[in-house]
């Protein structure tokens, strides 16, 4: 279980609706149709809130146990992508969540923020049976501090152990419809792509050759002209804007048919130097970008290198363009446990949060001329990897990361 917070690298999603029950009948909340299943009352608050003073004293013991169950699992510590200064603040706020678990209030602001925490947790990829082990380690550190402080009133006792399963039931729950929101929207998400699939494929290869017929046209009418007739002064530039909208619209529907298709990538061991140095070969940046790259030599990594090459160039074109064709895009890479990480990090004005939950949607664009395909066909190319392609929050411009299973 990963506590609310979103330091380091760990993507928190701009969305904060709280999960609801579309059940037949009463309009109930999915907070209060949980309490009702479980009996969670005020009484439940009102023992809970007993046992908070009783527990407090225990909670850098409780968070310290909970941390080390985790870091004897690799998968789950992976999760805690952002190492010792990660794991520091996240401890922080561990502590932080068991304080409002007893304490309270157990209202819709409750359920909001743990719902946030179950996204932190389908944003991290954290395995739904760490999150279920460690929530019991939770329960077992409590019930033992209820039992050593109320074990002379037995029927105080019942009341706290009975209302603490019902709270950390509840925490489960709410964390566990966050993947299932998930799923849900991966199932949309998959529906659309079969959608713009048969479109794709259905007109794609129809419109390039006549759009390959343009291109070729175009090019031997300004090998024809030559150089600029004076009598005739716009005619190469309007030749020269036909190669040049026809050559996007080309693109566009390469790229068109390349989200559609779901051609398994081509892994082999690629320097990850020569790749982004082929990325910003083509590019070709204006020359008021300054890119800076960390990218060790002797880092190789199993990869498809035209797939990457495609998701870098289009990052550090997207950032160009962020910044208005002038500042300083960052690149550096390496090896973390678990895999491969890369960064491309701009200093444009950064994506607005309100939009983050749609970034990666096929034909979504916040551009004037965008088609929306861009980044869609990164995350198509990364899922292909069994990887990830996720943006961090940042204090100025936008970082992606892009994450490869090794």
């Amino acid at each position: 279980m990963i506590p609310d917070g979103t330091p380091g690298n760990v993507s928190r999603p701009a969305a904060e609706q709280s999960p609801t029950v579309r059940s037949a009948g009463d309009d109930v909340s999915f907070l209060d149709d949980l309490k009702q299943y479980v009996g969670f009352n005020e009484q439940s608050t009102a023992a809970l809130q007993g046992l908070y003073p009783l527990a407090a004293p225990h909670f850098s013991r409780i968070v310290d146990d909970f941390f080390a169950t985790i870091d004897a699992h690799p998968r789950a510590r992976e999760a805690l992508r952002g190492g010792p200064v990660q794991a520091g603040w996240l401890r922080h706020t561990l502590a932080d969540w068991l304080a409002t678990t007893l304490s309270g209030p157990h209202d819709d602001a409750y359920l909001v923020s743990r719902a946030r925490i179950g996204r932190v947790h389908v944003q991290a990829e954290l395995p739904q049976a760490y999150m279920f082990m460690a929530m019991n380690r939770i329960r077992v550190h409590l019930v033992e501090i209820a039992q050593q402080n109320l074990a002379a009133d037995l029927p105080r006792l019942f009341v706290v152990t009975n209302a603490l399963h019902q709270i950390l039931d509840i925490e489960l729950a709410i964390m566990l419809e966050t993947y299932r929101d998930d799923l849900l929207l991966k199932n949309r998400r998959a529906e659309r792509l079969a959608t713009i699939a048969q479109v794709a494929t259905s007109i794609g290869h129809e419109l390039r050759n006549p759009l390959a017929v343009i291109e070729s046209s175009a090019f031997l009418l300004r090998q024809r002209i030559g150089p600029e007739d004076p009598s005739q002064p716009s005619l190469g530039k309007h030749i020269d804007r036909i190669a040049r909208e026809t050559k996007q619209a080309t693109k566009t529907i390469a790229d068109l048919l390349d989200l559609a298709s779901n051609r398994p990538p081509r892994r082999l061991r690629t320097s990850l130097n020569v790749v982004v140095r082929a990325a910003l070969e083509v590019a070709q940046l204006p020359p008021a970008v300054t890119v800076e790259t960390s990218v060790p030599p002797e880092l190789y990594a199993e990869l498809d290198a035209n797939q990457i090459q495609h998701i870098i160039t289009n990052l550090v074109i997207n950032a160009s363009q962020a910044m208005g064709g002038a500042g300083r895009i960052q690149i550096e890479a390496g090896m973390v446990e678990g895999g491969l990480c890369l960064r491309v990090q701009d200093e444009g004005p950064g994506v607005p949060k309100e939009i983050w939950p749609r970034l990666f949607e096929p034909l979504f664009t916040t551009k004037a001329k965008g088609t929306g395909l861009g980044l869609a066909l990164c995350r198509r190319i990364m899922d292909a990897h069994g990887g990830t392609i996720r943006l961090e929050p940042t204090s100025t411009g936008a970082s992606f990361v892009i994450s490869i299973p090794s």
